[in-house]
């Protein structure tokens, strides 16, 4: 994956095609150097979807009153939360978020030079680690303001460490007015508090992805549901994505193949759209019913969906 941010034009050059000529040729830089995914932080949503970068994750802000933060009963005897030094104990964590699902749905797969630069970065954060018969199993990584306890980033690989880790967040209740907890997992979950109008809930659109290498993107895609499929795909970019596909797996092998079949432009979808089935962010039902896919078969969709990863990607990081 290559990521892409802070793009940006001298103002005595904007508004001669500069920007898009340099995008184009980064994207086909991208190709050839076989990068699969590319991940980019806009600065308008609008203007990269020119270049087929659509919006694939999310993140969600709730904000609690200290008064109505939940209480976690499930006994965690076995587990003891430490609070240790952010920048000197990050070697404890990598594969913590390594098994989670920051790691396993689209995250960053963290460099060690990246570990080393987030406590230099957000140097005001701190830690604590859940030990589990003194093996780190969970970690959260949080500020205290004199008003508010804000969670970051939260990674645990069982039940009862998650539960002692946010216990532990949940004994600051006397510390805090305003409780803060800055998830990049999409999924809401009122449900689990005893009151949800207690909570403001705020989901802000976050960064945007594109299939660079669709053969490959393709072949390693994480499924094991048998099924088989046709795609006629439309990149307006990477005239090396274009094409009719065919799409097999047995359970065991897989098969991707791109033919001379000519293009169906009535029944094609982009790059675009296909980025967003891929990543599990909407399905191809959903693009159906919105209009945003046509002409496909009811047996076409619902072999694409039966491969998708059924839960919304997350992505933790900026860049």
């Amino acid at each position: 994956m290559n990521g892409i941010s802070d793009v940006m034009s001298a103002p005595e050059a904007s508004g001669k095609g500069g920007a898009s000529q340099l995008m184009k040729a980064a994207l086909q830089d991208m190709y050839d150097n076989q990068v699969t995914l590319s991940y980019l932080a806009p600065f308008a949503f609008s203007y990269y979807r020119r270049f087929d970068y659509e919006q694939v994750f999310d993140h969600v802000t709730y904000t609690m009153a200290s008064d109505k933060l939940p209480r976690i009963s499930k006994n965690t005897e076995n587990v003891q939360v430490k609070r240790l030094d952010f920048s000197s104990n990050t070697d404890l964590l990598k594969s913590i978020y390594q098994q989670s699902p920051l790691a396993q749905r689209g995250g960053l797969n963290r460099a060690d030079w990246w570990w080393d630069y987030l406590p230099k970065k957000f140097a005001n954060r701190q830690l604590a680690v859940a030990f589990e018969h003194q093996q780190p199993t969970g970690y959260v990584i949080y500020e205290r303001t004199a008003s508010e306890f804000i969670i970051y980033e939260v990674a645990n690989t069982d039940i009862e460490s998650r539960q002692a880790l946010w216990k532990f967040v949940t004994k600051h209740g006397t510390t805090a007015e305003n409780f803060i907890y800055q998830s990049p997992v999409a999924d809401i979950d009122f449900d689990l508090v005893d009151e949800p109008y207690s909570v403001t809930t705020t989901v802000q659109p976050y960064m945007m992805a594109r299939i660079v290498n669709l053969q490959d993107f393709l072949e390693k895609y994480p499924t094991s549901t048998p099924a088989k499929f046709t795609l006629d795909v439309i990149d307006d970019v990477l005239s090396e994505n274009n094409g009719h596909w065919t799409f097999e797996f047995d359970g065991k092998v897989r098969s991707v193949q791109k033919s001379n079949v000519p293009l169906d432009t009535h029944t094609a979808i982009t790059i675009q759209q296909l980025t967003k089935i891929l990543f599990g962010y909407r399905s191809a039902a959903s693009l159906v019913e919105h209009g945003k896919i046509a002409g496909w078969t009811s047996d076409n969709v619902k072999n694409l969906d039966a491969i998708t990863v059924p839960q919304k990607p997350i992505l933790a990081d900026y860049f």
